[in-house]
């Protein structure tokens, strides 16, 4: 096409694949970062537009006829972001005073001058500053600043899984305390990974078939299997301990993170455990607070008495403190790298030093664990951390993005050579642990 070839010559894009040891970014034409700024990211853009002129009326009977302008100022702003994407735009300082202004514009200053358009920065940076541009966009109106602009989208997904949420349900209610279980959960807990909104630009994905099967039968996509580990950290623990868990999607992931959830508290590996939701709207499907509360709502007021009950026993747990949810968090919702956390925010740092255990799920968390940079796929989990560890930690992630670490040889090579694409369909997982 001749347009690519004109945006690619105007902003030096690289025709081949990121360099090995460098940053990813859109760049490289033949990256998915580049396919996520050229295609993905414009999309799901679009898709908010959309929905600000398909839900008018919803709006303005939630939040007010006066809230009319300011539909018209988010469409506005939401297709420009577009349009600056679609032209390698710069990334501007952000105004207002948000509690995360600071950390962001502190963050960009200290970016080198030619890396600070979206095609050129490092992916990571890049893709998150949008997330954060989107939100900057409704929280300067006086009524849609507290709108979540995904919120639908993560209900219909809960919705679309209550036929997979119930048969986990049911299979749940008499597991036993032993590793063999656990492991299962927390495999079960790493493939719900896969409905995710952000990789497929919101379009909804179903969870199909017995749950407990597709683990078994996923057992030879899953590359790094850490589970013995986890199991042992928690089992030989004295159970008084906290787990905290840094949430990913909301919807059926969010569901078995609670499944997983409860099998700890009740079977006495930790007396609490934590989670970590997001500040703002982020990455179409991650849970903020009000997703959790919703789906707990949800389950607790489903006709079929196995949610219900889980449900409402779920709110049980919260009100009496086994399930907590931590204060919100803006470093989730920053550009940072994790290694970078005892420095920017050493609060947080330090709270994470209190658990037993810390599970990363999905994706980003995996992205922001490693950083955005094309590791040798041998490279140890432990290297890649770079002296990230607060805790025992463990990551969950379904393979959707081209960095991954701690592979034996060989195995990259063989599934490149079965499909070229295989780290960008969430069709791989891996569970990898580093001990404190």
């Amino acid at each position: 096409m001749a347009g690519d070839l004109d945006f690619d010559t105007k902003n030096g894009i690289v025709s081949g694949q990121t360099p090995r040891h460098s940053e990813l970014a859109a760049l490289y034409k033949q990256s998915f970062a580049y396919y996520t700024f050229r295609v993905r990211l414009p999309s799901t853009l679009a898709t908010i537009a959309d929905s600000l002129a398909k839900d008018k009326d919803v709006l303005l009977a939630k939040y007010g006829k006066d809230a009319a302008a300011d539909i018209e100022q988010t469409t506005k702003g939401v297709n420009q972001l577009r349009e600056d994407i679609l032209s390698n735009g710069p990334l501007l300082p952000f105004e207002g005073l948000d509690s995360d202004t600071n950390l962001w514009n502190t963050f960009l200053e200290k970016l080198p001058k030619e890396k600070r358009t979206y095609f050129s920065a490092c992916w990571l940076y890049a893709e998150c500053y949008m997330y954060r541009k989107i939100s900057s966009i409704f929280r300067a109106t006086a009524h849609l600043a507290a709108h979540d602009y995904f919120s639908q989208q993560k209900q219909t997904a809960a919705k679309l899984s209550v036929d997979a949420m119930l048969a986990v349900a049911k299979a749940t209610r008499k597991n036993e305390r032993n590793s063999d279980t656990f492991r299962q959960l927390i495999k079960l807990n790493l493939w719900g990974n896969r409905c995710d909104l952000s990789i497929t630009s919101g379009k909804q994905v179903k969870p199909t078939g017995n749950a407990f099967d597709q683990v078994t039968d996923l057992e030879e996509k899953l590359l790094i299997d850490g589970t013995e580990e986890v199991w042992k950290t928690l089992d030989g623990a004295s159970g008084e301990g906290i787990v905290d868990i840094i949430f990913d999607n909301a919807g059926y992931e969010l569901y078995t993170d609670l499944i997983l959830a409860e099998y700890i508290i009740d079977k006495g590996l930790a007396s609490k455990v934590r989670f970590n939701p997001k500040a703002i709207p982020w990455f179409i499907s991650d849970v903020m607070e009000h997703d959790y509360h919703w789906t707990l709502q949800f389950l607790a007021e489903h006709p079929d008495s196995a949610l219900s009950e889980v449900g409402k026993k779920w709110q049980r747990f919260t009100e009496e403190g086994k399930f907590e949810l931590a204060p919100l968090e803006t470093f989730w919702t920053s550009p940072y790298e994790f290694y970078r956390m005892p420095e920017v925010n050493p609060s947080l740092y330090n709270r994470l030093k209190e658990a037993q255990l810390v599970i990363f799920k999905g994706d980003l968390n995996y992205r922001k664990l490693l950083g955005d940079f094309s590791w040798d796929s041998t490279e140890s989990f432990e290297t890649c951390l770079r002296g990230f560890r607060p805790s025992n930690l463990c990551t969950l992630r379904t393979v959707k993005a081209d960095l991954i670490c701690g592979l034996a040889d060989g195995v990259a090579e063989r599934l490149f050579a079965k499909d070229k694409e295989w780290m960008l369909t969430g069709e791989y997982g891996v569970i990898q642990f580093a001990s404190k």
